[in-house]
């Protein structure tokens, strides 16, 4: 009980682990239903038209990555500055832009997507059966962007259980809503791909009126202390914002802001983090397309190298990215609390949060390398049934601690306000894999990519570590961040496949699944928790 105790006060005091926690357990959950959603829908509507279903992604994402993504990164950024400047008003303000800015930009994707769905599916998807998906589609942009800014105000104001909840409901929404309709409204003998579509207008709607009702009780409960927006000059100068302190994006701390003021700083912010993102969106979109192209001239055999690519994308790696839920929402509970401390000139506790931050994310990336590397042919075998995912596995298990310290690093630079130097990177790093992609793969096959993906996750991992070092002097030192944690965790990680080969040998085979979740589970509890008591207490 005094454990127990001990653990939940740590949680409340600290928002950052208690964000990251809610974010963390939301996320499994949203996984969970998401995971559950493609076997209803491969039973609803087949495997042909649930390809058909999957074709439209890549430009829902592009659409994201414009109207959603970059402003509200800038919102929460700005937000979470100014609130630590007890400048609720402005950071009002900013939320009344970023809202305005992303329903106009939601309208006229939603538009564009709905009135050239031919041309597009045509032209840039080469299948022209997706043109009715992608109108349907196109209704739910509008709610994804209205619903981004309510977000990003709310992890300005490090409120995590409004981002967690509002997505855990748009998976739920996004399948059992439609399950209802399919058994109690729509009752036909087939559905097509355009109708499980609507599954997502759905579960944007859905996610979009639990922020805005969570947006509109949070203001109402706050009224006594709140202001209007804003007018075209700020008439709400705040009288707590203390004289002395240094100036934030070149405006006075107590100096007043016409509305223009606000517009051109928000989009100072965010445009750099939206060009970031789509950027990042497009250059994937080219490797998605050039790996099985290429993967083609090695093998010489169309079907074989389209069955390596969807092991590698549809297996090998996103078990790989699991244990990133974890890291992912660190990451976004991140960026709001450095831009507050860095805007209140807290050196020594943004000092100790960014090496707290980094160190956490070294060891969930190194007992996940140790992980995927002693059991990736078992996770392989028990999962898919497929010994080639298990080799993937093994060869991508060396990525785990180079991709979640990366994520952690360029969330870190955005709250500091480095979003250019991301961009540049983000691009640097993504034309690294291509290069391995064109010369690489043609030689040695998908073994030439995983190569790529480490050479460029290298770079970034340190380029960002080095421009981080200019402004915070962390300390990584190998002993006591590398070499400390790994050796228990390969020690426990070989007398825990031992544990699970023994078992297997006393208990049937039938049983394997959840024998082996219950080995790495129990080893990932004796393994992480010594060490993450005593970061904590640091």
């Amino acid at each position: 009980m005094k454990i127990k105790s001990m653990i939940s006060k740590r949680i409340n005091n600290n928002l950052v682990i208690k964000g990251t926690l809610i974010l963390t357990l939301t996320g499994l959950a949203a996984r969970i239903l998401g995971f559950y959603n493609r076997i209803f829908l491969s039973g609803l509507i087949g495997a042909k038209e649930l390809g058909i279903y999957q074709l439209i992604f890549p430009l829902y994402i592009v659409a994201f990555a414009l109207t959603t993504f970059g402003n509200e990164l800038a919102l929460t950024k700005l937000v979470s500055e100014y609130n630590s400047l007890d400048r609720a008003a402005t950071a009002k303000a900013f939320f009344k832009v970023c809202f305005t800015i992303n329903l106009i930009l939601g309208c006229m994707v939603s538009f564009l997507m709905h009135h050239f769905s031919d041309w597009l599916c045509s032209n840039i998807l080469n299948a022209p059966e997706c043109s009715a998906c992608l109108k349907v589609i196109s209704f739910g942009v509008p709610f994804m962007a209205m619903k981004g800014a309510i977000h990003g105000y709310f992890l300005g104001l490090e409120k995590s259980e409004v981002h967690g909840i509002s997505d855990f409901l748009e998976q739920f929404a996004k399948v059992f809503v439609l399950s209802f309709f399919v058994t109690n409204v729509c009752i036909r003998e087939s559905y097509d791909a355009a109708f499980a579509v609507w599954g997502i207008v759905i579960g944007e709607i859905v996610s979009f009126l639990y922020s805005a009702i969570s947006f509109i009780r949070y203001h109402v409960k706050n009224s006594k202390s709140s202001h209007p927006l804003y007018s075209n000059r700020s008439n709400y100068e705040e009288k707590n914002c203390n004289a002395n302190r240094s100036q934030v994006n070149d405006l006075s701390c107590s100096a007043p802001l016409y509305t223009d003021q606000i517009v051109r700083i928000f989009l100072k912010t965010s445009i750099p983090m939206t060009t970031n993102r789509l950027a990042l969106t497009v250059m994937q979109s080219i490797e998605a397309i050039l790996i099985p192209t290429v993967l083609l001239v090695y093998y010489k055999d169309s079907a074989f190298s389209l069955s390596t690519y969807g092991i590698f994308t549809g297996m090998a790696f996103p078990f790989i990215m699991f244990p990133a839920t974890v890291t992912n929402s660190l990451s976004t509970m991140l960026m709001p609390a450095v831009s507050s401390a860095n805007s209140a000139l807290k050196k020594n506790y943004l000092k100790r949060l960014c090496e707290q931050s980094l160190h956490f994310c070294l060891l969930i990336g190194l007992f996940s390398t140790v992980l995927f590397y002693i059991f990736g042919s078992t996770l392989g075998t028990v999962f898919f049934h497929n010994e080639d995912a298990g080799r993937y596995l093994i060869q991508l298990s060396f990525l785990c601690p180079l991709i979640y310290l990366s994520t952690t690093l360029a969330s870190i630079l955005n709250g500091l306000g480095y979003a250019p130097h991301n961009l540049m990177l983000t691009i640097l790093s993504t034309l690294i894999r291509i290069a391995f992609i064109l010369t690489t793969i043609p030689r040695i096959g998908m073994s030439g990519y995983i190569l790529g993906l480490f050479v460029s996750y290298l770079f970034q991992s340190l380029a960002s570590l080095s421009k981080l070092h200019t402004k915070i002097p962390v300390e990584l030192k190998f002993t006591k961040s590398i070499l400390r944690p790994c050796i228990p965790f390969i020690l426990l990680g070989i007398l825990s496949f031992h544990l699970y080969k023994y078992l297997m040998s006393s208990i049937s085979k039938q049983y394997s699944f959840l024998i082996l979740i219950f080995v790495i589970g129990s080893y990932g509890t004796i393994s992480l928790l010594p060490f993450l008591m005593n970061t904590q207490k640091k």
